[in-house]
């Protein structure tokens, strides 16, 4: 996501107390008259200060806070979510015979499969209030249920795997383990997906996937507004129903129209609207629309069209018409392109862009990011070479509080990047019923058409909107993330038990090739779990990188055979680029961006055809022009307006029945083999103390030597029976870096963090911190402070405008009560992405 201007005025930030949220500082922090380093300090907060934060960009990259009762910034880097509740970390618990045990927050040794999770949590314990304290390690257990939607993954299946404390002998260790069992929480307890992978980023590696294309797409540049008006192929253009006439083009996510009378074309843009003689060149603002557009009809697929007649007057330059019969890519700046330093790289940053652009004196080359791949050139007018394997250095350097930080997700080996693979590796599921009420129906455009899966023995059906691979005599469906089989291509189809394992044989270069990240997780006697990964809403680990689309193109496909009548059928496929597709970490997936790519963000939105019915069903029906709270989730085709859910988050959510059911709610309301349908809570005669992973943890950490750690004022210090003591540091701890995936700079000392120490090995437990401990600290922070991100981006107040011409434009910050002039990010631009 490029860098942002946060576009608050003091007004709208006085307006909405109620979006206040309290965070903590995670270290002594400036703050400042703006949301950059270039504005004055206003002093100094302490660590560990609580401060009320009003609004944050999308990347929580920099926070209006108000302190002490005055207004300011914040650097998001240094905001931990504050728990209002006091359920942080750490937790102190009453046992029944009066002793107090404290646990401290979880540290993730392994999470198999992303299904089962293994922690530990470092633990004091006090027999009663006048006995010394003693500390220990505790291991426990669980089965994970991602809800990505939330940001929170549901643990249930609780169990203590070990208990070590040295210093108790046999009998008491047993009461102990006895008193801590009792605790363990009878349903679920809920922990941050965030923390979760943030802590995990530098222990895992992750495969890429083999097949996918990285070349470049066509990319046009300008330097005034503009908009990128794009067909998925040749125009297409069909009669509106019940309007002779009038035509509209089929294949684009524009509202773009056909005058028959004299072959003119209109194109809406916003409130306003273009014409022209010809699609390329010409585009001029229309004073006033040919009459026949006021017999529109009235359905949700023309609704924005009429809202825009008359034609409004707009005030804004008319944008330039770039127009492309291929998803194509476009970078638009104010004017001449802006560079601004990136400080302690060699890079400039474009600061009068949406797009990510950077350049770097060194090669004198130009990169550019787009749908996850890095793209050079030594001139903006290209051509574009692959760039994500060989990048520079610099990249890995840009600062974490950037306001363009957000493209290290796309960065090999830094941790952004390694925290987005993880989350792009977390099943969601749901548990499907077997009692016949989940059902799909396919319809077709006349008789089933079928073409070859190249390098495979499947077929697949290329004129319904539905996936319908056949497999020897049987037809596989895949819907919303459940597999469907039957004995012919119509159907009657029941849920599936098992799926071939040829699907999962199937290349990127198939357009289906997203089914084959839907699987049968579990199979039970009344039901079956299912689950997929981002792959099926087309999103893809490759390069040592995330990225969206395969790369491959797909022809779509037109019926042309189709003897209905009417409209001939279109069928659009995946694409990888003209959505202007950038990777949001506060959301964890891929959106859209950029009213100039189309009100509807993207080629991928065009005009599918309805079977069922015989029309089009349009982009406008499909997603509305804001999308959820303004990020517009990307977008295949094959996945339907599921995906579109929170992000892609929610698809099992959309079959809107009890028989389908997500995961975590399972898990929360079964309360895992419990079945007891308990809330999440520890089981303690204190009260309900939720599973709320927040806080700064209390520096006190579980070494999986058996030993207890904690870090006082950049000092590690062991607990030993003569209390607190001093010991060198982790010997990785200054090549352990925050940023830095520890696993991919160094993939030979990475082995020995994985491994388990049993108590008493080793000669030098007494005297140095194990090296996980540096990883495990790293990933604490960074945990904190992605779960801030991502809360402070759900929270913010929708006050972000839309409009068309493809910029946005921002202005900075004005008026008083603590708010001086402006100048957006580091003397700013004004440019937003949506």
């Amino acid at each position: 996501m490029r860098r942002l201007t946060l576009a608050l005025t003091l007004f709208a930030i006085a307006s909405v107390p109620a979006e206040a949220g309290p965070a903590t500082t995670n270290a002594s922090v400036n703050f400042r008259e703006g949301p950059g380093t270039g504005f004055d300090s206003l002093g100094t907060i302490a660590e560990g200060a609580e401060v009320d934060v009003k609004e944050c960009d999308d990347g929580g990259t920099w926070c209006a806070v108000s302190f002490n009762g005055q207004n300011g910034f914040v650097s998001g880097k240094y905001l931990n979510d504050a728990d209002p509740k006091g359920l942080g970390w750490p937790r102190a618990f009453k046992t029944d015979s009066g002793a107090t045990i404290t646990l401290y927050q979880p540290q993730i040794n392994a999470w198999k499969d992303f299904t089962d999770l293994d922690a530990l949590i470092a633990a004091e314990y006090k027999q009663s209030d006048d006995a010394k304290l003693i500390y220990g390690v505790i291991g426990v257990t669980g089965r994970t249920d991602a809800d990505s939607a939330s940001g929170q993954v549901v643990v249930s299946d609780i169990k203590m795997t070990e208990i070590n404390f040295s210093v108790l002998d046999r009998k008491e260790l047993v009461d102990l383990a006895l008193e801590v069992g009792k605790l363990m929480p009878a349903g679920t307890i809920t922990v941050s997906e965030d923390k979760l992978t943030a802590s995990l980023a530098d222990y895992e590696r992750l495969g890429n996937v083999e097949g996918l294309k990285a070349d470049a797409p066509p990319i046009f540049v300008s330097k005034a507004p503009a908009v990128l008006l794009q067909t998925d192929g040749k125009a297409v253009f069909a009669p509106v129903k019940g309007v002779e006439g009038l035509s509209f083009a089929v294949n684009t996510n524009w509202d773009l129209f056909k005058f028959d009378a004299d072959s003119s074309y209109y194109l809406r843009n916003d409130k306003a609207w273009l014409q022209s003689k010809d699609l390329a060149p010409g585009w001029q603002p229309a004073a006033s629309l040919p009459d026949i557009f006021g017999k529109l009809p009235d359905d949700d697929n023309w609704k924005d069209a009429k809202a825009a007649i008359p034609p409004q007057a707009d005030k804004a330059v008319a944008p330039d018409v770039i127009y492309s019969d291929k998803p194509s890519e476009l970078l638009v700046f104010d004017g001449e392109p802006k560079l601004e330093p990136v400080p302690g790289t060699g890079l400039k940053v474009a600061t009068n862009s949406e797009s990510d652009v950077f350049y770097r004196d060194a090669d004198s080359n130009w990169y550019i990011l787009v749908s996850g791949r890095w793209f050079s050139s030594s001139s903006l007018d290209g051509p574009w070479t692959f760039a994500t394997r060989k990048l520079p250095e610099d990249f890995q350097n840009i600062p974490q509080d950037a306001a363009y930080y957000t493209v290290r997700s796309s960065v090999p080996g830094t941790s952004e990047n390694a925290e987005a693979r993880l989350k792009a590796s977390i099943p969601e599921k749901a548990r499907v019923a077997l009692d016949g009420s989940v059902k799909v129906d396919v319809a077709y455009s006349g008789d089933p058409k079928f073409e070859k899966i190249d390098g495979t023995s499947l077929a697949y059906a290329v004129n319904t909107n539905e996936t319908v691979i056949k497999v020897g005599d049987k037809y596989f469906v895949v819907k919303d993330g459940v597999w469907f089989v039957g004995d012919t291509p119509t159907g009657p189809f029941s849920v599936a038990k098992a799926v071939p394992d040829a699907i999962y044989k199937i290349p990127p270069s198939s357009p289906v090739y997203n089914a084959t990240y839907v699987r049968i997780y579990e199979t039970e006697p009344d039901a079956v779990w299912f689950g997929y990964t981002t792959g099926y809403l087309g999103a893809y680990l490759a390069w040592d990188t995330f990225v969206y689309g395969t790369g491959w193109y797909y022809d779509d496909y037109w019926d042309y055979s189709w003897a209905g009548g009417g409209y001939w059928p279109y069928y659009p496929r995946p694409v990888t680029y003209g959505v202007g597709a950038f990777y949001n970490p506060a959301v964890g997936t891929f959106g859209r961006y950029g009213y100039a790519y189309g009100p509807y963000r993207g080629i991928a939105a065009g005009a599918a055809y309805n079977p069922r019915t015989g029309t089009y069903m349009r982009g406008a029906v499909r997603y509305g022009p804001n999308g959820d709270r303004g990020f517009v989730a990307a977008y295949n085709p094959r996945t339907g307006n599921a995906a579109i859910a929170r992000g892609g988050h929610d698809v099992y959510g959309s079959w809107g029945t009890a028989s389908v059911k997500h995961g975590s709610d399972f898990a929360r309301v079964s309360g895992g083999s419990t079945a007891a349908g308990a809330v999440a809570h520890w089981r303690t005669s204190d009260g309900n103390h939720g599973f709320v992973a927040g806080g700064k943890g209390g520096d006190v950490y579980a070494g999986r030597d058996g030993n207890v750690y904690r870090r006082d004022d950049g000092q590690w210090q062991k607990h030993t029976p003569d209390g607190w003591q001093p010991v060198d540091k982790p010997s990785i701890q200054d090549r352990a870096k925050a940023g830095e995936q520890f696993s991919a700079r160094h993939p030979d000392a990475v082995q020995n963090l994985n491994q388990r120490i049993e108590p008493g090995q080793g000669a030098r437990t007494l005297d140095r911190a194990p090296d996980h401990l540096a990883i495990d600290n790293i990933g604490r922070q960074l945990g904190n402070q992605r779960s801030f991100e991502r809360q402070s981006f759900n929270q913010r107040p929708l006050n972000f405008p839309s409009g068309g011409g493809g910029f946005h434009s921002g202005g900075g910050f004005q008026g008083g009560g603590g708010f001086h002039g402006g100048g957006g990010f580091h003397g700013g631009g004004g440019f937003r992405r949506r």
